[in-house]
């Protein structure tokens, strides 16, 4: 539970006093305000560190009470602040931190109008003005200050996946209450307040998940085939294939016919006849490149997009009817 601050004007011997001389000052009588705070975390479940994130929103919800011997209704400021978080040195940007390992990836923490959330140190703090507390040890409604967190497209692309943490515990967070005045009065201002110890702890997490996307992929389009006599026709194309850091994965093709090792039919549109083809890993056209194990194509990723030529080949010599041929083949990423 958020620790509680309470600040007490030094009036109390003057009330004392002024009680037994059968006085009573409503002002005087102020006896303190208590305010507590509490956050909710943030998470971010699914994160590509190559392209930003939707932000999510979070909350801290204040509470102030007066003590029961408060006689009058009373006025604060209450303020607060947020550090850069356990295992982060730096506030722009501030830095989760891989929960097994080392890596570290990049948020930023706004108030709801999109300006910075800090604290007296890095400006500015949340300020809540003009808070009225009522008397006899009754509480304010719930005070909700909305706060924005930002995942960006980080600016490094070695970051493997695994659960990530900002954790804003212990001195992580501050709020600070100003002196209580008279409901007519002003407070004053409580971002220079530093005595005070109120926090309200939360985290932000985020999880990064292995996790492959295919760029897309041109059309393989081989030149015409003259028929008898001619030579076979060579084509190609690339895949693109960009994964997390550090995932391992296979790229593999199946022609329409199902065939596992690359070879395929082109199938004349309208029509029944059909052409050969074969697809292949290397330039030489000597390696297949299907869906077995064997001959597909397997690498790990960088964060980065990882490309890799396609190699097709129609026979020479062909009896075939004149004609667009076509065919589709699948691309499968496994990991």
């Amino acid at each position: 539970m958020p620790a509680p601050i309470s600040y007490r004007p030094r009036t109390l011997l003057a009330y004392l006093l002024l009680c037994s001389l059968g006085w009573f000052s409503p002002f005087l009588a102020q006896a303190g305000v208590t305010c507590t705070a509490s956050a909710s975390d943030v998470n971010f479940p699914d994160v590509k560190p190559w392209q930003a994130t939707p932000a999510q929103m979070g909350s801290i919800t204040v509470r102030c009470k007066s003590d029961v011997r408060d006689f009058a209704v009373q006025k604060v400021n209450v303020c607060l602040a947020i550090g850069t978080g356990a295992g982060s040195s730096s506030w722009d940007p501030r830095q989760m931190v891989q929960s097994v390992g080392s890596a570290r990836l990049d948020y930023q923490i706004y108030k709801a109008d999109g300006s910075f959330f800090g604290s007296p140190y890095q400006p500015t703090p949340a300020q809540i003005r003009d808070v009225i507390v009522p008397r006899n040890g009754n509480s304010t409604a719930p005070i909700v200050v909305n706060m924005q967190v930002v995942l960006p497209a980080q600016a490094s692309s070695a970051i493997p996946p695994g659960q990530y943490m900002g954790n804003y515990s212990g001195n992580g967070t501050l709020m600070a209450v100003s002196a209580p005045v008279s409901e007519r009065a002003t407070p004053s201002d409580c971002s220079d307040d530093k005595n005070n110890a109120g926090i309200f702890p939360f985290a932000v997490t985020a999880t990064i998940p292995k996790f492959c996307a295919l760029v897309p992929i041109d059309n393989m389009v081989f030149e015409n085939v003259a028929g008898f006599g001619d030579t076979e026709r060579n084509a190609g194309t690339s895949i693109g294939v960009r994964c997390t850091h550090t995932t391992a994965y296979s790229v593999s093709l199946t022609p329409s016919n199902g065939n596992a090792a690359g070879k395929g039919a082109l199938k004349l549109v309208g029509s029944s006849d059909t052409v050969a083809y074969s697809l292949f890993r290397d330039a030489a056209r000597t390696v297949p490149w299907g869906n077995t194990s064997g001959n597909a194509v397997s690498s790990t990723g960088n964060g980065t997009i990882q490309r890799f030529s396609v190699h097709g080949q129609v026979p020479a010599n062909l009896d075939a009817t004149p004609g667009d041929y076509r065919d589709s083949v699948q691309v499968t990423v496994t990991y």
